[in-house]
């Protein structure tokens, strides 16, 4: 009963917007621009602890600035260590990519090194202690074919140059709408190896975590078309859920509730931070067709195909960061009751 009666207060809530009038929209160029440029082999496929790696650091630094966000005690560059043993190939390893497989074989010939998450703050009007966690990974394999093939880059351009473009478009729309509540936009290295950057947030928070009372997690984006269902990835009975659903049927977004994406609950960085009792949520319209998800992720991903190309998708990305616009820009507002910040069950959906 004490779970309903909070659920039912948050959609009461959600159901009135800020008051804080609507940013101009995304659109397809400003996320083509950023995706084709993180993308580009002028990283090398954003490997962490590589020069391509540090170089897309750099470049999100710079992004952050220009965005608009403060930097935390230090500066954007928060930096963790790699420490990892080597990892056996799977039983199942002739499935995976062969890109994944020689990304593997090049993480167990690595000694330590140091990678850099990227955090930035765009501070409330009128915090009240409560903030908001918007998170995106922006490595990618780096080289992951060997010498003698005809591209060895794998630019990650969907995994994940499309989800940190959505995050640098929300951030710059965030940090000049002046919302009630501080807004943590965050850029994680080391997914690749295991979300490591996201445990090394989750260990060194610029903020307690408790304070957290809703983060959103953007990862692979670009691959549903314009107009797709809003689905999410969260553990079971998150609080978050009435949240998404209002702000998706601000933006006129149909919502697929069948929790087909529910594997991939454990796959992704917000995983990191939701076994620390952080409400975490991914929504979007890539999780909402699995074929189409399950089509790409067999012929495309971990491999030097996830370039940007003229016909790329980016209605369904484009779409996505408009999403979190407005999810940010509800979940910041102080019209909203923190009821949501509930611990959830940490299972599948």
């Amino acid at each position: 009963m004490k779970r309903l009666l909070l659920a039912f207060l948050l959609l009461a809530a959600c159901a009135t917007p800020p008051a804080s009038p609507p940013p101009a929209p995304v659109d397809e160029a400003e996320m083509r621009g950023t995706i084709a440029v993180l993308a580009s082999d002028a990283f090398d496929g954003r490997m962490a602890g590589t020069p391509g790696g540090d170089k897309a650091a750099t470049y999100l630094v710079e992004r952050f600035r220009l965005a608009g966000l403060e930097p935390p005690p230090g500066g954007f560059s928060q930096a963790f260590k790699v420490d990892r043993k080597p990892t056996a190939l799977p039983a199942e390893s002739a499935k995976l990519p062969a890109g994944q497989r020689y990304f593997i074989d090049r993480m167990n010939r690595r000694g330590p090194f140091t990678a850099y998450n990227i955090v930035g703050n765009a501070p409330g009007r009128a915090p009240d202690g409560r903030v908001i966690l918007v998170m995106a990974h922006y490595d990618h394999l780096g080289i992951c074919e060997p010498e003698g093939a005809p591209d060895r880059i794998c630019n990650g351009a969907v995994d994940n140059a499309s989800g940190v473009a959505a995050l640098l478009a929300v951030a710059g729309r965030v940090a000049r709408l002046g919302l009630d509540r501080d807004v943590w936009f965050v850029a994680t290295s080391a997914e690749e190896w295991g979300l490591l950057g996201a445990k090394a947030f989750a260990d060194r928070p610029p903020v307690p975590l408790t304070s957290i009372i809703a983060g959103f997690n953007l990862d692979t984006i670009a691959i549903a078309g314009k107009g797709a269902p809003v689905a999410i990835v969260a553990a079971k009975g998150s609080a978050l859920d009435p949240l998404v659903r209002a702000a998706a049927t601000a933006m006129g977004r149909a919502w697929d509730g069948d929790d087909e994406a529910a594997p991939f609950l454990q796959r992704q960085d917000g995983w990191a931070l939701a076994q620390r009792g952080v409400p975490m949520i991914m929504a979007g319209g890539s999780f909402s067709d699995l074929k189409l998800l399950k089509a790409f992720l067999a012929a495309t991903y971990h491999s030097p195909a996830d370039e940007v190309r003229p016909d790329t998708e980016l209605g369904g990305a484009v779409d996505d960061a408009n999403l979190h616009v407005e999810l940010v820009r509800r979940a910041a507002s102080r019209a909203i009751t923190p009821s949501f910040g509930a611990v959830p069950q940490l299972g599948r959906r």
